[in-house]
Formats: C-alpha cells, structure tokens, sequence
C-alpha cells in the first residue's frame, strides 16, 4: 500500500477527502492529516508518505513552499495540488515544482482516481528498477568476492576502486566458510537453506556478505569475529545445518588488512575444511588447529593390530577403545591421507574378523551385519566418528566371541586361552602385559608360580603338542612348523627335539608306520 498524507486548512475537506474514495482498492492508504504546511512536514518526516496531496493556499506556509521544502527531503516526493479556484500562474508554479497534478475544488473522483492509477503504476516501475538495480548489485557484489577468493585476483587499486563501488572498502577482511557434502536431489534446497542460515545470522546484522562457491558457503566478514563468539556462532549454524541433517564443516580464516589478501584468508579457511576428518566438527576451526604432525617413534601398527584382537579376546572395552585412537594417531603421525587411514582401518577390522572366525565359526552367520559396519567405516565424516564405528564393530565381534573383562583374579586363566587360541601366533609375555595393563616382569613370575612353566616355556609345549599331532596326520615338517607359529624350521627342530627327543621327520615316520 501506498501511504497517503492530506494537507488542508479545511476540517471538512480533509475528512471528506479521506472517505471520498475507497483508497485500497486503488493500492493507497491515508495514514494521517495536517492542517497546515508545518504540520505537514512535521509529520511527512514522521509517516514518509509516497503521496502528499496538499492545499495550494494555506495559513503559514502554503503549498508551494511546502513543495518546495519536501523537494529537498525527497526528489522522488509524489505530489498532487489542490486548489479552489483556477489559477493559470498557480498551476504553473506548481508544474515547474514537479508536483504530479493540479486538482480543482471540489475534486472531481474520476479526474482524481486518473492521477492515482499513474502515480501508482510509476511508483511500481521505480520499485522494480530499484530491485533490479540492487539485486544487479549483489550479482555483482558476489562475483566480485568470489574473483578475490582466487590466488592472483587482480591489480590491487583496481580491486580496492571496485571494492569501493560495491561498498566492499573495509579496513579489514577475514573468511568465515561452511563446507559440505550433498547428494545431487536436493542439493539446491538444502544449500539454500544453509545460505538463508548464514545470511539471517551474520549478513543481516551487517557482519559483511555471505558468498557461494561450489559446495561452500562463505561470509566475507568486514570485521573479525572475535574468539569469545566462536562458540555462539558455531553453536547456531550447527543448530540448523545439523536439522537439515548434513555434514559440515565450519572454518575462519585469519584477519587480513587489504583486499588482494582476501585470498589468504580463503585458503587458510579451506584448508581447515579440508583438515576436517582429522580436526572434528564439534567446534569452529581457526588457523592455531593447523599444527604439523610428526613420527613418535611409538609402537608399531602390526603391535596394536596384535593388542587390539587381544582385547577383544577378553572382552576389555575400555582397552579396545584406546588402542584405536592410538592407531589413528600412529597413522596421522606417519601423515596418511584420510583415505588410506579409512583404508587401513578398514583392512584391520577385516583381519581381525577372520582371525575371529577361525576362534568361533559362528560369527560367518553376522557376516552381513559386519559388512554394514565396514562401509560405515568409509563414511565417517571426522575421526572421532571413524573410531566410534571401529569399536563398535569389535564391540559386536565381543558379544559373538562371549568375552568377559579381565579382573585381578583372572590374568593367568585369560593369558592360558590366549595361547590356545593364538599358539600360531607371534605371542609375547610383553604384549600380553601391555592388554592385561601389568608389568611384564610381575607378570612373568605370576604365570611361573600359577603353573610351574616359565611363559615361553608353556607357550612352547603347546606348539609342540599340536605340532605333534600335525605330524601325526602326514603334514610336512615345514608346514608344521608355520602352523604352529615357528618361522623357522631349523628352530622348530630344536625345540622339538628338546621336548620330544627325536626330530620332527622322525617323529612322523615313527606315527605313520
């Protein structure tokens, strides 16, 4: 609607001009009267009216002063005259004044209902032109960031004139960005909406102007936003981007002071992005997240793939949980890729799947199932996620193998059926001391006094007694030897020679005669 000021000395008129017509049907609304010229720019400056329809002859100031005086507040000002009388000067002065009509009392409700039908339909042209002229502004606004966010955008005054055109001359810069991953339906609509998001919280406010950029959405801030409404901010954008249920990452790159440098500033925030499997996505990533990994020098990979089916083997959760991240952090520090970490992972928990499957058969039923979590594996969006679905994996393969925890009362019991479950294995008292969280050496001694044998010498006879029956069945020394977890076959002979008295090919002969 378009708002309606009527300026007469004249009770009468200006009550009677009101109801003379029905003004919203015409597209108008008379918001208020004035009785003479100053009360009428008291009040045009109060309402700002698209329309004053005002008495050419008035007490004070008349008509063509007030003309005069609303000019110069608004060129645009549509205005119609009124007059009681024909007066060719009059009606001249009010022409060269560029009011919009020059009505004779009494008004005549055609000639007026004429003058509103084009006053409105030039009102409706110039809205649109101004929608027009500023949605033409933003197209060219946006393009413009997105040609800064390039690694040589241009001659630095060039860019710093353009900047001033589009109202982009700022003291400072810096690049909030908002990175996800959408399936092609309905990736349209849920960017728009995490736009919409960004726009309502930061451009609305004048924090500067949001941007897009393939799948990112990004703000080119005009003032930094300061470390005590990271959280806030991040917590916002979270709220509704984790509604429209996707996964995101949200980066700030550091202040910069002059415009080329805005390109820095974008780099640094799509690094971090990109750094989002290995940073998280439960807080807002800022350049000091940007630190070097290097090699600790720490366990080997094939020694937690040992320790992590161990505990598995006895059913210590709480181990099995740490000995995951510590292999994502081996893996970080030799600086894998998130690809081959997924990669890794992946071949791991198949691996151990196998190896449990050897121990209970039953767990080929579930195959399907562990399947599902293999391809999980594949999709965790950060780290954290991709130890969640590591473990609860393995928490799966615990309830198939019926593992129980570990108390103080149970090492030895646990150490005796790892070794006759794993004799084939590379087992050592360290390793078993490191799952069952004892010193090595304490436990050595608690191994020797529950059963007589030192642990090696335990494990020994084991391998030696299913070694002897192999033989017994015709297998070959050498593939005795492998299957009962010796490497080399001249030590197989030692050993057996020294628990059975006679070497293993004699052995075999003697069984099979």
């Amino acid at each position: 609607m378009i708002q309606v000021l009527i300026v007469d000395d004249e009770p009468k008129l200006r009550e009677g001009l009101r109801s003379f017509i029905d003004w919203e049907a015409h597209g108008y609304c008379v918001v208020d009267t004035a009785s003479n010229g100053n009360e009428a720019l008291e009040k045009y400056q109060q309402l700002r009216p698209g329309l004053v329809i005002a008495d050419i002859r008035m007490p004070g100031m008349d008509g063509l002063q007030l003309i005069g005086r609303l000019r110069e507040l608004d060129p645009s000002l549509h205005i119609l005259i009124l007059s009681g009388y024909a007066d060719f000067e009059y009606a001249k002065k009010a022409i060269q004044q560029r009011a919009d009509g020059y009505l004779l009392k009494p008004v005549d409700e055609d000639e007026l209902i004429g003058y509103l039908d084009t006053i409105k339909s030039q009102i409706d042209q110039a809205s649109q032109a101004e929608q027009w002229r500023l949605t033409t502004r933003e197209w060219g606004r946006e393009s413009f960031i997105i040609s800064l966010l390039m690694e040589h955008p241009g001659d630095p005054e060039l860019l710093w004139s353009r900047a001033e055109e589009l109202g982009l001359a700022w003291r400072s810069y810096q690049v909030l960005l908002l990175s996800t991953v959408l399936d092609e339906e309905d990736y349209g609509e849920k960017l728009a909406a995490v736009r919409n998001t960004m726009t309502r919280l930061l451009e609305a406010k004048g924090r500067g102007y949001v941007f897009s950029h393939h799948s990112q959405i990004g703000v080119l801030l005009n003032d930094p936003i300061l470390p005590v409404e990271w959280s806030e901010l991040y917590s916002n954008i979270r709220h509704v981007v984790e509604g429209l249920g996707i996964d995101f990452s949200l980066a700030l790159g550091p202040k910069v002071c002059k415009i080329e440098e805005v390109a820095y500033s974008y780099g640094v925030a799509n690094r971090l992005n990109k750094n989002h499997f290995f940073l998280g996505n439960d807080k807002l990533l800022t350049e000091e997240l940007l630190v070097e990994q290097t090699h600790d020098g720490g366990v080997s990979v094939h020694e937690l793939d040992e320790q992590i089916y161990y505990a598995v083997e006895i059913g210590n959760h709480e181990l099995v949980k740490q000995l995951i991240e510590q292999k994502g952090t081996c893996y970080i520090s030799q600086g894998l890729t998130e690809e081959q970490i997924k990669l890794h992972f992946a071949e791991m928990l198949t691996a151990l799947l196998g190896r449990g499957i050897k121990q209970s058969p039953e767990l080929q039923q579930r195959n399907r199932e562990f399947s599902e979590y293999l391809s999980d594996i594949y999709k965790a969006w950060t780290l954290g996620e991709l130890y969640e679905k590591a473990q609860q994996f393995l928490k799966q393969m615990m309830n198939e193998l019926g593992s129980k925890a570990c108390s103080k009362h149970q090492e030895v019991k646990m150490m005796l059926e790892l070794i006759h479950r794993n004799f084939n294995e590379n087992l050592k008292l360290e390793t078993l001391s490191g799952i069952l969280n004892y010193n090595s050496a304490y436990l050595g001694k608690l191994f020797k006094n529950e059963t007589g044998e030192y642990f090696n010498t335990y494990l020994d006879k084991v391998r030696i007694e299913k070694a002897k029956s192999l033989l017994e069945e015709g297998l070959k020394v050498y593939q005795v030897a492998e299957r009962v977890g010796y490497t080399n076959v001249d030590y197989f002979h030692s050993k057996f020679r020294k628990y059975v008295g006679t070497s293993p090919s004699a052995y075999r002969k003697t069984s099979n005669s």
